[in-house]
């Protein structure tokens, strides 16, 4: 060791700087003679260096340098010498061979005159910040090479303003504009002249602020105004503070995506157009078919009458014969209404079980005896809010059509039972089952179609399609379960009556009670149509009833503002011009709050969306006895009101 570096083997005396400095890890401060080689060393950490401190002092400390670095030695000396100061690093090797990534600042030292004595120095380990430094380096390579690989997506660094500040290579040709021109753009350059107006950009980052992501499909325009579309996700950049300092925005060009759906949309919307015209064109010809056969049995029955010298006896015929025709039209009328869903309905408050045993005997006598009846009743069934009368043909021609699959031998299952559909709305189901032939699925899946059929043609009708209509019209369902050579359940379900379902009572009077209009009955009868009203009036007249014919709403309010008193009952239809039947009776109840009113309809849209279901509807057309009736029964219930 040289007699220099024993003479300054310290250069750290002051012990609270020692103290201060000994807390700094990696550390060591040096000096130089002026050749450099190592005169002083003090490792500030024990870790430092792995050899006492006499195996540096008076060595070259180019010796800790790789083979290729140690010229950089030498050059940093002359440097440190002419500038005064120089800077270093690179990698070292210590003194057990390990590599470690050293930086340096070195200082020369001079005498009075200004003559190079030798350098003081420090150097410090950062192979730690080198190494970490380096992967953030490589995370941020694969970091771009990830963004710039992706393809067919626009990236872009936004402002706390919204401004570009950085974006993938793919953004200028998917934005259609020049690298250059993106720098400092705003990003609601991009937006249509729509959203710019709605203040959507601002609304975006807000939103992207607020919840710390947005996401949307939506158009974007082009650099040359063309139109794309995109899904395009923006989400707020937080600092390490976790304060905000711009924004990320990914884009992604759907267009391409997105006309194929339109296209595909477009396609599926002919098809079910297409599909709607066919079940039309099939509704409209079963129609034709049906129709035309009774015009036939009509008109060949009154040109029969016109015959001379025709016996009572084939004029009875006839007659029989054109009344028989006329109720098979407005049947199949009610049909059609019920599967348009357009049914003027009365519901009441049903027993579904009473009902069904009420139709037992009825069942029995028309199904015959091959058809052994089984009715499966649920001992706590809630009650229905339906319309009787329909529910009641619904299943007289289900079970008709059980008998026919089963070929008039086997049984029919009438079961019920309650059914909570988790939604607080609970439903009570009817499942009518048959031991038949049952159906394969392509024919299942036709059944409730307009005019299908599995009978032939004697059996042409809307059939099920009209039950399915009833259904969905009484906020219920209907469906049907078939497996060739294993029967058929058709099941339908219907609201359960519950307090808050407003539902009349069912009506409980026997047929030997039931209500006819009384002999001398003053009716104001309120019908726009001259042949309808000649036919109504000779009708009620032959009943023994007093008639005054208005022909309008407006007409009706004058003559009973002049002569209220004269008449028992108003008798109006709801479809007319000017005022309607419905709103005629509305003026009615307010004025004349006892006066009976009764109304006709053959459809109103009013009436099938439940609109007057305060006041009694007759369907047209309408029999005698039926009119009679409903005439009896409305004044008979204003008179106990009252």
């Amino acid at each position: 060791m040289s007699e220099r570096g024993v003479a300054n083997s310290r250069l750290i005396d002051d012990p609270r700087i020692a103290k201060l400095l000994s807390e700094v890890s990696d550390f060591a401060v040096y000096a130089l003679d002026a050749d450099g080689v190592c005169v002083a060393w003090e490792p500030i950490s024990r870790h430092y260096q792995y050899l006492p401190v006499e195996a540096v002092i008076g060595r070259s400390l180019s010796d800790f340098y790789p083979d290729d670095q140690k010229p950089n030695y030498l050059r940093g000396l002359r440097n440190a010498a002419e500038t005064g100061r120089n800077e270093g690093e690179g990698w070292r090797v210590r003194a057990d061979g390990a590599r470690c990534w050293m930086r340096t600042i070195t200082l020369p030292l001079c005498d009075e005159d200004g003559a190079l004595t030798g350098y003081m120095g420090i150097v410090y380990d950062a192979t730690r910040q080198h190494e970490s430094a380096s992967a953030l380096r490589k995370n941020e390579e694969v970091y771009d090479a990830l963004i710039q690989g992706l393809k067919d997506h626009v990236i872009c660094v936004l402002d706390r303003g919204g401004h570009i500040r950085k974006w993938n290579s793919d953004a200028p040709a998917i934005l259609g504009r020049e690298p250059t021109s993106l720098e400092g753009s705003h990003f609601s350059e991009f937006f249509t002249a729509e959203d710019r107006k709605s203040g959507e950009p601002a609304k975006i980052l807000a939103l992207a602020r607020k919840r710390g992501r947005y996401q949307a499909e939506s158009w974007r325009l082009r650099g040359d105004d063309s139109r794309f579309r995109v899904d395009s996700t923006v989400f707020a950049l937080p600092d390490a503070d976790g304060n905000l300092f711009g924004y990320g925005i990914v884009v992604r060009d759907i267009t391409d995506r997105y006309e194929a759906a339109t296209q595909l949309l477009e396609s599926q919307a002919a098809l079910e157009q297409s599909e709607k015209l066919r079940s039309l064109g099939e509704l409209t010809g079963g129609i034709a078919h049906d129709f035309n056969n009774l015009l036939t049995v009509v008109r060949g029955s009154a040109e029969l009458l016109q015959t001379a010298n025709l016996s009572e006896d084939k004029k009875a015929r006839h007659i029989a014969a054109i009344i028989e025709t006329a109720d098979r039209a407005a049947e199949l009328t009610a049909q059609l209404l019920s599967f348009a869903r357009r049914q003027p309905l009365q519901p009441k408050r049903v027993s579904l079980n009473a009902l069904l045993a009420d139709m037992t005997d009825m069942l029995r006598r028309t199904l015959g005896g091959g058809i052994n009846i089984l009715h499966v009743p649920a001992p706590d069934l809630g009650d229905v809010c339906v319309d009787p009368t329909q529910l009641r043909n619904l299943i007289l021609n289900a079970a008709i059509n059980a008998r026919d699959a089963m070929k008039s031998s086997g049984t029919l299952t009438l079961a019920t039972r309650n059914v909570p559909d988790g939604t607080g709305n609970p439903l009570v189901s009817l499942a009518i089952s048959d031991t038949g032939e049952g159906m394969v699925s392509k024919v299942a899946a036709r059944v409730f179609e307009p005019f299908f059929t599995t009978k032939g043609l004697e059996g042409t009708g809307l059939g099920l399609s009209q039950a399915y209509g009833f259904a969905a019209q009484s906020g219920g369902d209907l469906r049907i379960c078939s497996e060739a050579g294993r029967g058929s359940t058709l099941t339908l379900l219907l609201p359960r009556h519950t307090a808050g379902l407003e539902c009349a009572a069912a009506p409980g009077k026997p047929e030997n009670e039931i209500e006819q209009v009384p002999n001398g009955t003053r009716i104001l009868l309120v019908e726009d149509s001259r042949t309808v009203a000649l036919f109504a009036q000779t009708l009620l007249e032959d009943m023994g009833c007093e008639i005054v014919h208005a022909r309008n709403a407006q007409e009706a309010m004058r003559i009973l503002e002049r002569e209220a008193d004269r008449f028992d009952i108003v008798f109006s239809d709801i479809v007319m011009p000017g005022l309607s039947g419905l709103e005629l009776a509305a003026k009615v109840r307010e004025q004349k709050p006892t006066l009976p009113i009764l109304l006709a309809t053959g459809y109103s849209e009013a009436a099938a969306r439940g609109e007057g279901s305060e006041f009694p509807i007759l369907p047209k057309p309408y029999k005698r006895e039926k009119l009679s009736e409903m005439l009896g029964q409305t004044i008979s219930s204003f008179r106990e009101a009252a």
